[in-house]
């Protein structure tokens, strides 16, 4: 019988990999404004699920397992707002920070009816857990050099521009749907699209309101495991394969209301064909990823498991940029690179050490 802390440290492993490798497929594909790439995304978590209901031949469905993945989905939801009020640097750096933070002190302290988790040497947890916020802070003063590339070089399903009368909308539509008249869609030949509220707001209300959202967006994120670990409270013999599919229906659950309604309410979702099977498959990858975090989080607790889990996939994506994309180039930038896998694997070390 394979340990249970072994165990615990391959699903950290697991959860390093996939979540910093996640996002590689749809890189270089149109997304819009998210939401129906999200919504492929859950369908591809949903696969991952069953796959997991399989494996460990039982699960659960519970409500408070629903709540746990619909906690993830709208921290989720909070990303693109907070990209168009802030950027993704700061949001990033603020949302992991809030994240590792919420997850670390709910196991420390017993928050939301967990016990609380204690370790056999508190100090080098503490000191694992700081080294491991530092190296998000030194993430944060990367420079990627990020490459222009042409607006509207895919065509969506739906039209971009703004939705103004249902001529406008009809010949936008018929422009890239319609083969038989030879027309082709051409960047800039309608509206451009209306910017979004978040846009709009001025500053300094757009920052404070960013930052206000990546606090709340990583405070979700921290919080999504905690209805899985009440759960294993009760039922410690459980395998955490079994709270997958209740926990990743939640997800899918969530992000299809939100697709319904906004398609129904709001306006016709950008939909990129070329983007679903990329958006399917960072789905799944996804949710390997999700299920190396539930595994670490219930074997090694909130307090090991969860900030080894979620600090990871920082040192792997970065990986990514620097010798696939080529996004993190100078020496200044590796430098700074090279003292956060620093800090992130001494801050990992030391969790494990703790232990």
């Amino acid at each position: 019988m394979v340990n249970a802390q072994v165990i615990g440290y391959i699903g950290a492993a697991v959860a390093s990999l996939f979540f910093g490798s996640n996002y590689v497929p749809v890189k270089n594909y149109p997304t819009g404004n998210g939401l129906a790439f999200t919504w492929v995304m859950s369908v591809g978590t949903l696969v991952v699920a069953y796959c997991a209901m399989f494996i460990s031949k039982d699960y659960i469905f519970d409500p408070w397992g629903l709540l746990g993945g619909t906690l993830w989905s709208i921290g989720n939801f909070c990303v693109i707002p907070i990209v168009k009020t802030i950027g993704i640097g700061l949001g990033l750096l603020l949302w992991c920070c809030s994240s590792i933070i919420t997850g670390y002190f709910t196991g420390k302290f017993g928050w939301f009816g967990l016990d609380k988790q204690s370790v056999s040497h508190p100090t080098l947890n503490w000191i694992g857990f700081a080294c491991i916020v530092a190296a998000v802070i030194f993430f944060f003063f990367i420079k990627p050099t990020i490459e222009e590339k042409e607006e509207h070089s895919y065509s969506s399903i739906v039209d971009e521009s703004e939705i103004g009368g249902g001529d406008s909308y009809n010949s936008s539509y018929n422009s890239i749907n319609n083969n038989n008249n030879g027309n082709k869609r051409k960047s800039g030949a309608f509206n451009q699209p209306k910017k979004s509220i978040f846009e709009r707001m001025p500053p300094p209300y757009n920052t404070i309101f960013g930052i206000a959202l990546s606090v709340f967006s990583g405070i979700m994120y921290g919080v999504n495991m905690v209805p899985m670990q009440l759960w294993k409270q009760s039922n410690v013999d459980a395998s955490p394969l079994s709270f997958v599919f209740c926990h990743f229906s939640g997800i899918f659950l969530a992000n299809t209301l939100v697709f319904i309604v906004y398609s129904i309410i709001v306006r016709p979702p950008q939909i990129f064909p070329q983007t679903i099977f990329p958006s399917f498959f960072s789905g799944l990858l996804w949710g390997i990823a999700n299920v190396g975090l539930m595994v670490a989080t219930q074997n090694l607790g909130y307090t090991i498991g969860f900030p080894m889990g979620s600090g990871g996939p920082m040192i792997v994506s970065s990986l990514w940029s620097v010798f696939y994309f080529r996004e993190i180039r100078g020496v200044k930038n590796l430098l700074i690179l090279l003292i956060s896998f620093i800090f992130l694997g001494a801050g990992i070390t030391i969790l494990a050490l703790s232990s």
